[in-house]
């Protein structure tokens, strides 16, 4: 397939997987009623005003809160920071909504950073808020997969003729180990990779199974190539593996830039946030004023009596052009600051789509994208078509990024560049990090097995570490080891159907796993250190009604990638007289799933179901070999 057709059909299945998910969106909106939505944590009503204070960048912040009323979830159990929203205010308000993006969320109030100014009074009432998508992203990689398309005899034609292997990447230039390392505490894998990709002129991929510090060697990449006078920008498709980034770059000296909305910068993280440095500009005085000016204007504007003409009709359009001339003006301002801020920056950092071709002007000798795996090819050419020089970090074994159409995920879409890449570049653009730091090396065992031809070993800090080792923590048959399979074959735990969630629960499973996190908690680990993770969508919050402990966390496999626990306990919830295992047929999610924990891993799991699936009766027979199955009825 040549370039143009390759691009073509990827704005084609781009366009598929937009409409997808807008339908998605409005079937659940059109399908199920305010009271249901509410259930999903999609919706929440009711919502008292509790303020209203600037934020960041000029933003407004508006203070929602609900009263408890015994329910069973808290009303936003499911939203989280950095969630697009719709807020519906009170019958009167003008406007009478406004999209914003959540800013603080706990259970039972919240913060969101409106995108507007929003009314400039509230009457009596309650408001709502809504979980929105957005169009913007899509906007972006059908931008950027045009300017791919339709590039010549530039740089970014050059990548893409290589990324299609239809042309060869330039060799090496230099002989490695010539690096004066930052970081002294590199194993000789992670150091291997920053050699190669540094030496590389045109792309280096670095492969990073769970815990083996991928991210890492893209902070130690990015600071070689700053000190070799270069402007990097590095990316990934999520906010919270930007962050990962930033944290560990926080600790440099490097004029560092997060881009993206504040809601979505972790809070201590948010001074090298574009808003923040923005505020602390000496520029930024006159956008004070300017919006000063305005707010005043619109407050004098409002003393008027309703419905009484206080003002002629010219004098009330002169004041409404003044009003949006002083937003105009402030606003363009902020953008001239904002634009010599990126460009005296060293690093710049944002999600793919995060990336404003406005904001961001000119190339970038080394464009370094985390989580590569995870961002579809559209996503990933965002930041790319601003690149001299790619390297890519992430693990074709994990999760790969989401779909909602399968159509497009069959027609291409799922193929991403990293993947695509692996298979065209030579060895020598290529590392693989075996050296992992977050495992006790059984936990590590069946994962390197079955993803890693068993290449991966457990750093030495790591390799014999188990959860009794905690402080405070006593030593029992759980604590002390550090996997545990607890089979439920034979106990009656079977799945049903959750028609509301269009997904599967087990009550039994849901009852054991919490059984065993409070063995847990009575062994003296902190709920702060256990997460209870789940495949399943109705799963999770069926165990997250069952139970009330601050800094636990329950959630999906899917939502957990990137993240570890001192401990885990895994529900894999099927269990049937049809040994039908679902999407647990894609045994990636489980290689995420067993590689979140650092001392303890739990799975529980029926082996008449599972264990009829090649993969999961390889899991049966490690567990044997390490003493590690167990019954359910060990726990009644």
């Amino acid at each position: 397939m040549g370039g143009s057709e390759h691009f073509n059909r990827l704005l084609v299945l781009l366009e598929i997987e937009r409409l997808a998910e807008k339908q998605e969106n409005l079937r659940e909106l059109r399908r199920y009623p305010i009271a249901t939505r509410e259930a999903l944590g999609k919706t929440v009503t009711g919502l008292a005003v509790e303020g209203v204070e600037g934020g960041l960048g000029g933003m407004t912040l508006l203070t929602l809160s609900r009263q408890s009323a015994g329910e069973e979830l808290a009303p936003f159990h499911a939203l989280g920071a950095g969630d697009n929203v719709l807020v519906t205010f009170p019958s009167g308000c003008q406007p009478p909504a406004s999209e914003g993006t959540m800013y603080k969320v706990d259970e039972y109030r919240s913060t969101v950073a409106l995108n507007g100014p929003g009314p400039s009074q509230f009457p009596r009432g309650n408001c709502q808020i809504d979980l929105l998508g957005s169009d913007a992203t899509y906007q972006r990689m059908k931008k950027a997969l045009a300017k791919v398309c339709d590039a010549k005899k530039n740089r970014v034609a050059e990548l893409r003729e290589i990324f299609l292997g239809e042309k060869k990447p330039e060799r090496l230039h230099r002989a490695k180990s010539k690096l004066q390392f930052f970081n002294e505490h590199l194993n000789e894998f992670q150091r291997q990779a920053v050699e190669t990709a540094v030496a590389a002129p045109d792309v280096a991929l670095v492969h990073g199974p769970p815990g083996t510090g991928k991210t890492t060697v893209l902070v130690e990449l990015i600071r070689q190539s700053v000190a070799r006078g270069e402007r990097v920008l590095a990316t990934a498709p999520s906010n919270i593996a930007v962050d990962n980034m930033l944290e560990k770059l926080h600790e440099t000296n490097l004029r560092v830039v997060r881009l993206g909305h504040p809601a979505r910068t972790l809070e201590f993280l948010r001074h090298n946030n574009l808003a923040a440095l923005l505020e602390q500009d000496p520029g930024y005085d006159e956008v004070r004023e300017l919006d000063g000016r305005r707010e005043r204007l619109i407050k004098k504007k409002s003393r008027f009596g309703r419905g009484r003409a206080q003002l002629g009709y010219e004098e009330r359009q002169g004041r409404e052009r003044e009003v949006r001339q002083l937003w105009r003006q402030a606003r363009d301002i902020e953008f001239e600051i904002s634009r010599r801020i990126l460009s005296s920056a060293q690093v710049v950092l944002a999600t793919h789509g995060g990336i404003s071709r406005k904001m961001v002007k000119g190339e970038f000798d080394l464009v370094a994208l985390d989580e590569a795996s995870q961002a579809t090819e559209p996503f990933s050419w965002i930041p790319l078509t601003l690149a001299r020089k790619a390297v890519f970090a992430g693990d074709s074994m994990q999760l790969p990024p989401t779909i909602y159409s399968q159509e497009a995920a069959k027609g291409g879409l799922a193929v991403t560049l990293f993947d695509r890449l692996k298979d065209i570049l030579p060895d020598s653009l290529q590392t693989l990090l075996r050296v992992q730091y977050r495992m006790h090396e059984t936990i590590m065992g069946f994962s390197s097995g079955q993803f890693y031809e068993g290449k991966l070993r457990a750093d030495e800090s790591v390799r014999k570490r188990t959860a009794n080792e905690l402080p405070n923590v006593e030593s029992d048959d759980l604590t002390s080891v550090p996997l545990t399979f607890v089979d439920t074959a034979g106990a009656g735990f079977e799945e049903s159907w959750n028609e509301l969630l269009e997904s599967r629960e087990n009550k039994g499973e849901a009852d054991l796993a919490v059984r065993l996190m409070k063995r847990l908690l009575d062994a003296g680990l902190s709920p702060c250190d256990i997460a209870l993770l789940t495949p399943y969508v109705a799963q999770s919050r069926l165990l997250k009604s069952m139970v009330k402990a601050p800094g636990l966390e329950i959630g999906s496999v899917d939502g957990f990638q990137g993240r570890e626990k001192e401990a885990t306990i895994v529900s894999l919830v099927r269990s049937n007289a049809e040994a039908e295992v679902g999407f647990l047929c894609d045994t990636r999610r489980m290689n995420v799933a067993m590689t979140r924990a650092r001392r303890l891993l739990i799975v529980i799991g029926d082996s008449a179901t599972i264990g009829q699936h090649p993969f999961y009766s390889r899991f049966i027979d490690y567990a044997d070999k390490h003493g590690a199955h167990r019954s359910s009825y060990e726990w009644p």
